[in-house]
């Protein structure tokens, strides 16, 4: 068994009016070790209320995932993975972030963003999760979302990496694979998501999916763009004007 994946990150229209940059950032990739391929998959948004959000979203996304590998290098199965892992990850990722506020003079909750991730195997998967957006996994068309977007005291408000108790909200589930992940910022999560029924939209996932396991290239190849094109669509955008990541991977034999 291997992983196929792709991921895509675009900015929303209330950012392109104002002439600023999207502060959403995905990383995903798959690491082998022995006879076993690991998939990793990292998403992040950055607070539109801050400064340098996506600067912070950017700083999470690289850090965790080379935490990750790191980790399931020296573990060699996700079996043997704790949530006391998970917690270093997270920690590694917002000290870095510190540091880098520091360095430019800023405070670190200009840097504030969600955080999303995945990282599974043949047998195994863990998910976690700080804030809103979700991850939907499972097997067409019945999928499961794994945490619920958690929101804040306040509308519009959530949690976020940088916060002095971050660790309070960080989620961590341990699972077996599924054959099917999807992470998706809090941009598509009103599209993809039935916030009455609390389940995703399998009509939205099953052709994403479908889509990546026939396309013969992997990672970050023509299928990517077109991800990213789909993002942009106009009946997308109409109904979201903020960033939008998308991160897609599926098991494949062979």
């Amino acid at each position: 068994m291997r992983w196929k994946f792709t991921c895509a990150s675009v900015t929303g229209k209330a950012h392109t009016d104002r002439g600023e940059n999207g502060q959403d950032s995905c990383k995903a990739g798959t690491i082998q070790i022995q006879d076993s391929e690991f998939f990793i998959g990292i998403a992040a948004d950055g607070a539109g209320s801050t400064t340098n959000g996506g600067v912070g979203a950017e700083i999470a996304c690289r850090i965790i995932y080379a935490q990750i590998t790191g980790t399931v290098r020296d573990a060699g199965d996700l079996s043997r993975i704790t949530d006391q892992d998970v917690k270093n990850w997270i920690t590694a990722s917002r000290d870095a972030i510190l540091v880098d506020a520091q360095e430019h003079g800023q405070r670190l909750k200009e840097y504030a963003c969600t955080i999303l991730g995945s990282v599974a195997g043949n047998d195994r998967v863990i998910y976690f999760q700080i804030g809103d957006g979700a991850i939907v996994a499972g097997s067409g068309p019945e999928y499961q979302t794994i945490f619920w977007p958690e929101q804040g005291e306040y509308a519009n408000t959530t949690f976020f990496i940088t916060d002095e108790q971050y660790l309070d909200h960080l989620h961590v589930l341990h699972a077996e694979s599924p054959d099917e992940i999807a992470l998706f910022t809090d941009g598509l999560q009103n599209l993809v998501l039935s916030f009455a029924q609390k389940q995703a939209h399998a009509g939205f996932f099953v052709p994403l999916f479908d889509a990546l396991r026939k396309n013969p290239e992997n990672g970050f190849s023509d299928f990517s763009a077109q991800l990213e094109n789909f993002l942009c669509r106009d009946d997308i955008s109409a109904r979201s004007d903020d960033d939008k990541t998308l991160v897609l991977a599926v098991r494949v034999t062979g």
